[in-house]
């Protein structure tokens, strides 16, 4: 197994990567782009495995045809998702044919039924079946024509689902496969057990930041020096493109929105003046969705009931034929209105015994005529032609979700079976076994109307950025004179894998940034230094783009985020050495130097093996590389943010554990397997990516 062989021979090396920090850097990147291509009819390549550019583009438009219309993905992220979920694949399904690791129909079968996935689940919900009885059905579909199109979409999620499921599953035990692989030898297990001591201390800080900068002086050649020192920290696997743009949002004019605003008083006027969504159903600049609401839904309309918009309970308390809008704020385009169109009394949610009768209509008719004399439907289990499903609580559906006819049955034939479908092949009979109480539901209706800039707008738009843009035809004048002209500029490292310009990385993941922007980022791709693009247009931004460098092998000395990261390093610790020089010596116990210091004494306890939350890890490290050594001692210690007076009042030795747990915790601290599965899979053989040169 590829993989695996390289952890064996290369363990050293994997260590090395990771106490580097590289892996963070491998796993930010979705896909690898170098390397050239024999031809250029490819998305990607695995190994020997390719992924070919038309199959790729087919399931791209069929994803892409799937969203919802409120909320689609910029097409280039969703291809990059989507390759990168090819690839995937294709790694896991070689290693594990590598290692003889297979998947049965079996395996993936019980998971689909023990524990489905979400779309599943909401289908069976909706018919009132459990996921196993929806497997038997589509195994054995009975008296249902198997080429209706609705049993094959059906079939056809089930189908994409399963596959998800034995690629999961298939993930999994190469996973434990990995984790058997890596094996502590007994100078780990040594420093797991060391690591896993506490030391309960005390300590005054000094922030660098008290420190006045004209105290210290960061030289040219201080910079030099550091750069070459931390140079493997702005070391690159891939290309690099530092750009600058200018964006200029497309918004509607002030005579754009005024002229809107008389549109919408008129849809609205015709909302409320006639009957249902007839008033508006016809208008062309109106686009319109239902949804079926309670006063106590999880959601409606996608918000949920704890923020439940203000506007939708009004119009629940407003009831039949209330109206309601909501304006856009910000740069929203949309100006959504409700009506209520009906209500209804209906029972909320059910759990329905189902009998299903292969056969004539004379057998249906008979095994009707049992059920409602009264016959336990469990006494029909012997007979081949007939199948059951009894209501077991777990599973209840929505009865608004039910077609309008099933709906109507559920809740006149209380107690008594009624027909769910039937054909001269076969019947399914259902009963509401129970239920919970009737609710008030609510139909309501949603017109949305988009406000567009008009062409005039577009047109005033494009005309002053091009004449900006002739104006200044060399990238030092487009950056200079960027400002006066009323434009912002905006500077950015690309890479390949660059999806949006002014998407940024943050506690709740990737921030999305200028929609539609990837075709700028490609241009930047193809272009040399010094060039400046021509005007790129989506529905809701002009861009402007000009290529300043290219980083190759390392990001430069000279690029503004290295230069300033370095600054503030050098400054750090020319202050770190400022206040060392200043306080060492100058006090005999811990409260002598945090009086010295100004600073009050706080507590903390450091342990190498978890997270350090109080004291910096350069602080943290010297005391466990002492060890016992440090109890009862203060010491003064340069961090990277400030100096620290510490005093090691107690050390709590490690539990004695046994060899295997301690062996575990290894691998689980030092090769933590489950995240470093993708970085592993691109690792183990060479993988190739040649979409930047499509999308």
């Amino acid at each position: 197994m590829a993989a695996l062989e390289k952890i064996r021979k290369r363990a050293a090396i994997l260590t090395i990567v990771i106490g580097a920090g590289l892996l963070a850097f491998i796993l930010e990147e979705a896909v690898r782009a170098s390397g050239a291509f024999t031809t250029d009819t490819l998305a990607a390549k695995v190994g020997d495995e390719k992924i070919e550019m038309q199959e790729f583009q087919n399931l791209s438009q069929s994803r892409q045809q799937a969203q919802d219309p409120d909320s689609k993905t910029d097409p280039a992220i969703m291809q990059q998702q989507l390759l990168q979920e090819l690839i995937q694949e294709k790694l896991i399904s070689q290693e594990c044919e590598e290692s003889n690791i297979t998947v049965s129909g079996t395996e993936v079968a019980e998971l689909m039924t023990k524990n489905p996935p979400q779309s599943i689940m909401q289908l069976c919900q909706q018919n009132g079946i459990d996921p196993q009885t929806l497997l038997q059905q589509l195994k054995n579909p009975g008296n249902i024509n198997p080429n209706d199109p609705g049993f094959q979409q059906v079939r056809a999620l089930y189908e994409t689902e399963a596959q998800k499921m034995a690629t999961q599953l298939k993930q999994a035990k190469l996973g434990m496969l990995l984790m058997g692989c890596l094996q502590a030898n007994d100078v780990d297990i040594q420093l797991t057990k060391e690591e896993s001591s506490v030391y309960d201390v005390t300590y005054a800080r000094v922030d660098y930041a008290t420190v006045d900068d004209s105290k210290v002086k960061v030289t040219d050649a201080d910079l030099k020096e550091a750069y070459t020192k931390y140079k493997e920290l702005f070391k690159l696997d891939e290309e690099q493109r530092r750009v600058h743009y200018i964006k200029v949002n497309i918004d509607p004019s002030t005579k754009d929105k005024a002229a809107a605003a008389v549109a919408i008083n008129k849809i609205y006027a015709a909302l409320q003046g006639q009957p249902g969504i007839s008033g508006v159903r016809s208008n062309s600049d109106v686009v319109l969705d239902s949804i079926t609401t309670t006063q106590v839904d999880k959601q409606v309309f996608g918000t949920k009931v704890e923020n439940k918009d203000e506007l939708i309970k009004n119009l629940i308390a407003g009831g039949l034929n209330a109206c309601d809008k909501k304006d856009p704020t910000g740069r929203d385009r949309n100006t959504f209105m409700y009506k209520v169109t009906s209500t209804y009394q209906s029972i909320d949610s059910i759990g329905l015994d189902v009998v299903m009768v292969q056969g004539p209509k004379a057998r249906q008719d008979s095994v009707m005529a049992l059920l409602n004399g009264g016959i336990a439907i469990d006494s029909l289990t012997s007979n081949p032609n007939i199948q059951i499903q009894k209501s077991n609580g777990q599973n209840l559906a929505r009865a608004f979700q039910l077609p309008d006819s099933i709906r109507t049955k559920v809740n006149t034939a209380v107690g008594s079976f009624f027909v769910y479908q039937a054909s001269d092949q076969g019947a399914v009979f259902a009963k509401v076994a129970e239920s919970k109480p009737a609710l008030t539901f609510y139909n309501i209706a949603r017109a949305k109307y988009v406000d567009y800039p008009s062409e005039d707008t577009k047109s005033g738009l494009q005309d002053k950025l091009q004449k900006f843009m002739n104006k200044n035809k060399d990238i030092k004048a487009f950056e200079k004179n960027a400002k006066a002209a009323g434009y912002d500029i905006v500077e950015e490292v690309i890479n390949p894998a660059t999806t949006q310009l002014g998407a940024q990385r943050s506690q709740f993941g990737m921030m999305p940034g200028i929609p539609e922007s990837r075709k700028a980022v490609k241009w930047a791709y193809e272009s040399k230094p010094g060039s400046i693009s021509q005007i790129f247009i989506s529905d809701t931004e002009m861009l402007v783009v000009a290529v300043d460098d290219v980083y190759k092998d390392y990001v430069p000395m000279t690029d503004p985020s290295v230069k300033e990261s370095l600054t503030e390093l050098v400054k750090n610790e020319k202050k770190g050495e400022y206040l060392m020089k200043q306080y060492n010596g100058k006090a005999k116990d811990l409260a002598g130097y945090a009086a010295l210091m100004k600073a009050t004494v706080d507590s903390a306890s450091v342990s190498m093996g978890a997270p350090q939350q109080m004291l910096d890890g350069r602080v943290s490290g010297l005391i466990a590389g002492l060890g016992a050594k440090a109890k009862g001692k203060v010491h003064l210690v340069a961090g990277r943010n400030a100096i620290f007076a510490v005093q090691v009042n107690n050390v709590t030795p490690a539990r004695d554990l046994p060899k295997n747990q301690l062996a575990m915790q290894y691998r689980q601290q030092h090769f933590p397997v489950q995240q470093m599965f993708n970085a592993i899979m691109q690792g183990s053989r060479k993988v190739k990516n040649n979409l930047v040169k499509f999308s």
